[in-house]
């Protein structure tokens, strides 16, 4: 006699259910292994507070706050704590631009100047051919973090941010090389805002927190003070670890301002990992995610990510990184500023997705953790990530003292400038920059430009002198040189300095 297909039904059933309860232990224990190296990373680093959520087949399977929102507080850090989450914004700008063209108000291969026509790059053919495209994939030819000091410290405008982009000079070939741009980010963000007739920051609220349910996120940091769940950012002040102020990002927004928990993050995690969709609804097309999440500029894989995180190859999508792991695709970002590290991890293919933020500045702990988090679930086998970092923190500690002996070798003894320190202060200017002033303070030459490039001159040697900085970001040198150059009469004519690039700044003179 054969059984009936309600019989049949109950028994499926019956070991779907058996399956289930018998995953959970193995499912229970990689978590609190997870949870466990999570804390232990956190102690090893020092770092005061982080966060870490984890979405596996749409749903959320880890959500957890460690430490204190701030150093010498009580107030504990949990999953809807706010950290900022830095560049990982350039994804919510593209996603913007691609919801314009999905409605067919703009396509990535149109030029910037049929959108904002006063804009101008340094090269003409470059200001007539750039395209949307060009803008968010890091191919333009300027600098890595050229034009940065324009924002970082600073309280220029994003509309006069954008004109001085016209005097920041390539340091490639248009489209041959990639250089990480924050300028250009906003660029985007400013024609999404111009095609759309509203701010970019109401677009981001209308468009996408307000949609996907990131109740907390936000674009600016002048948001913070009336919510009370915020994490501090926390940086070496003085060789102590200290809380700080956040650095006002509203005039880079685009690049870098938005705020959000990882709870937040969650949602935008699904949001991707859905292609698009929310509940069921597309608010971005399948054709335009994959656009995004696919490879449109090259990145060169280095000796050092090939040999530590067995990397085969790299690339960047519009706002996204993409590269491999254990022979399986990621698409995600960092985000980095002052005292705040993020770091957002996709494996499409698992339907996984890793949120990583912490409110101290080393990367190296939220690298770490993820991909402690990808071997875990994986089974990609242990390895203690954390630990290898850390030797290589104290490595690259020794690499920079010996380089350090090595500046103090070929400095010239008994040398001097050749004009008092009366006479090389005064103003100077840059087109690109706008003006520093060098005053005497102390004795010694006091270099301001804004509050994050401004310190003390030490001379060095001959017309060099040295910089130390008063509050550099974590990742600017905390030394720097500047060489003054004197004209046929003996004046000083101008002088360079090295921020991200060496930059030239030219005597103002008196009327």
């Amino acid at each position: 006699m054969r059984p009936s297909r309600h019989y049949n039904s109950i028994i499926s059933i019956v070991i779907l259910l058996l399956l289930l309860v018998s995953s959970l232990p193995a499912q229970n224990g990689k978590m609190e292994t997870i949870d466990k190296y999570i804390e232990k990373t956190r102690q090893d680093w020092q770092i005061p507070g982080l966060a870490v959520a984890i979405v596996k087949d749409d749903k959320v399977v880890f959500a957890k706050g460690y430490g204190v929102r701030t150093l010498g507080e009580t107030a504990k850090v949990d999953e809807n704590t706010l950290f900022a989450v830095a560049s990982n914004s350039k994804a919510f700008t593209t996603t913007l631009l691609a919801m314009q063209a999905d409605a067919g108000l703009l396509g990535w291969d149109d030029p910037v100047i049929d959108y904002l026509p006063d804009f101008q790059m340094y090269d003409p053919y470059v200001t007539r051919t750039l395209t949307i495209r060009d803008l968010v994939t890091h191919r333009g030819g300027l600098p890595t973090y050229g034009g940065d000091h324009l924002w970082i410290g600073h309280d220029l405008s994003r509309s006069e941010i954008l004109r001085r982009i016209r005097f920041l000079e390539p340091t490639a070939p248009f489209r041959s090389k990639y250089q990480y741009q924050n300028l250009m980010f906003l660029v985007a963000g400013e024609l999404s805002a111009k095609v759309a007739g509203k701010s970019w920051d109401d677009l981001m609220s209308e468009r996408i927190f307000q949609p996907l349910g990131m109740k907390s996120a936000n674009t600016s940091i002048r948001k913070l003070p009336d919510m009370d769940n915020v994490a501090s950012p926390h940086e070496y002040v003085k060789g102590k670890i200290t809380a700080i102020p956040y650095d006002n990002l509203d005039n880079v927004a685009p690049a870098a301002a938005v705020n959000a928990s990882v709870m937040d993050m969650v949602q935008w995690m699904r949001f991707n990992l859905n292609k698009g969709k929310v509940n069921g609804e597309a608010l971005v097309s399948e054709g335009q995610m994959r656009q995004l999440h696919s490879i449109h500029m090259p990145v060169p894989v280095s000796k050092y990510a090939e040999k530590f995180y067995q990397r085969q190859f790299a690339g960047y999508g519009l706002g996204w990184f993409i590269s491999d792991y254990q022979g399986i695709r990621l698409v995600g970002h960092g985000g980095g500023m002052s005292g705040m590290i993020s770091l957002q991890t996709l494996v499409p293919s698992e339907d996984l997705g890793i949120m990583v933020v912490t409110n101290f500045a080393p990367s190296s702990p939220t690298r770490a953790i993820t991909h402690r988090i990808l071997d875990v679930l994986l089974d990609a086998g242990e390895r203690n990530w954390s630990t290898e970092m850390l030797n290589a923190r104290e490595s690259s500690k020794q690499s920079a003292a010996e380089k350090e002996k090595g500046i103090q070798a070929e400095r010239k003894k008994n040398t001097k400038s050749s004009l008092p320190l009366t006479a090389l202060a005064g103003t100077y200017h840059n087109d690109l920059s706008g003006d520093v002033v060098l005053s005497v303070k102390n004795d010694k030459l006091w270099f301001e430009y804004n509050a994050r490039h401004r310190g003390y001159l030490q001379h060095w040697h001959y017309n060099t002198f040295r910089i130390t900085w008063d509050n550099p970001i974590y990742d600017m040198p905390s030394k720097s040189f500047i060489s003054f150059y004197l004209d046929e009469g003996g004046a000083p004519e101008k002088f360079q300095v090295t921020f991200y690039d060496p930059m030239t700044f030219h005597r103002k003179t008196t009327k």
